[in-house]
Formats: structure tokens, sequence, C-alpha cells
């Protein structure tokens, strides 16, 4: 679990647990794709971003269940990986498709991979 340069940008509480995403800072983005190197001169310049995100299912007292990453997103503003996935929401409702995003199905993951993971513990009396 490595937590360094690690920047919250999303946290949802319960009563017994804690859901946070944070970005970390990716430098070993492929950019095989980028056949005129506007990403690559826009990663130079410092006008786009490119970092990984790491979801994480934690109990109150810190202990992490469940968790799903993901690295290579070159964003202008990594703020943006987050919210566009209420535009998305919104888009889908109103036209009855699912477009899905990258971070809602992180987090859904993440869960899963919390249940997994609390489902598997034994079981301790009291």
């Amino acid at each position: 679990m490595c937590r360094n340069s690690e920047t919250e940008m999303y946290r949802f509480e319960t009563e017994n647990f804690i859901i946070t995403a944070s970005i970390q800072p990716d430098s070993d983005v492929d950019l095989s794709f980028d056949e005129t190197g506007e990403t690559r001169e826009n990663l130079n310049s410092g006008l786009w971003e490119s970092f990984g995100t790491i979801v994480r299912v934690m109990t109150r007292d810190g202990i992490e269940l469940g968790c799903d990453s993901l690295w290579g997103s070159i964003y202008e503003k990594p703020a943006d990986f987050f919210t566009e996935h209420y535009g998305l929401a919104a888009k889908s409702r109103a036209d009855g498709c699912n477009y899905g995003s990258y971070f809602t199905g992180m987090i859904s993951e993440a869960i899963k991979d919390a249940r997994k993971t609390l489902h598997s513990m034994p079981k301790v009396k009291p």
C-alpha cells in the first residue's frame, strides 16, 4: 500500500466505512497512440496531467478492505475524471441508455472487493 504523493479527490463516509479516491502522478504513460505528438507536447508543457487513481474502501479505523486502481489517465484537470460521471448519469437517465464511467465502475469494483474480504474473514464470537 503506497501512499506517496497522493491527492484525495473524493470521499464518501457511512456509519461504518469510508470510500476514498486519490490520484498519484503517473510518469510511465503509454503514448503509442499519440501519432501527432499533441498528447506528449501537452503533458510536457504541463497543460495536461497524467495520473493513476486508487479507490479504497476502509473501515472507520483505517483498515483497507477493498480497492481498485486505474493508471494512465490524461486530463487537463484531474477533477474532470471524477465529475464527468455525473453528466453521464444524467444523460443515461434522460435517454434510457447506460453510458457508465470509469470512476463509478471503480467504486463498484472496490466495494465488491471489500465485500469479498469481509465474507472471507473468520467469524469471531463476542
